[in-house]
């Protein structure tokens, strides 16, 4: 299944270091991470992040994809829109998705963001 996902410069930088080949695991105050079915609501998402004080003011939009078997235990959740169709994928399972994903993380656009413009919707 092909999946896609927005990224801060931070999350970035450490796919960047494991050679785009894996996501790195979600900080304790990050239960979930969140793949998305859509290019489009990934872009959507992205464009209105809130970025953290503490992180450079781009965000990426990637594209990745997950062997079929593994990926469909996960049910599909709506946020807000049909666009925003998503994966909720608990924070302990990264390091199983990193093992069935097929190929490398792909990079689709960069965004710069305005910092003080941006709606939470994504950790």
């Amino acid at each position: 299944m092909e999946l896609y996902r927005p990224l801060n410069a931070n999350e970035y930088h450490e796919v960047e270091a494991r050679s785009f080949r894996a996501f790195p695991p979600r900080a304790a105050e990050q239960p979930l991470f969140t793949a998305l079915l859509s290019e489009e609501g990934a872009s959507q998402i992205a464009r209105h992040m809130r970025i953290a004080k503490e992180c450079d003011n781009t965000v990426y939009v990637v594209k990745f994809l997950v062997d079929d078997a593994y990926i469909r235990q996960f049910p599909v959740q709506h946020i807000q829109e049909r666009n925003r169709r998503a994966l909720w994928i608990p924070a302990d399972e990264v390091e199983i998705l990193n093992q069935h994903l097929i190929g490398d993380i792909c990079v689709l656009a960069s965004y710069r963001i305005d910092r003080a413009d941006g709606e939470v919707f994504f950790a």
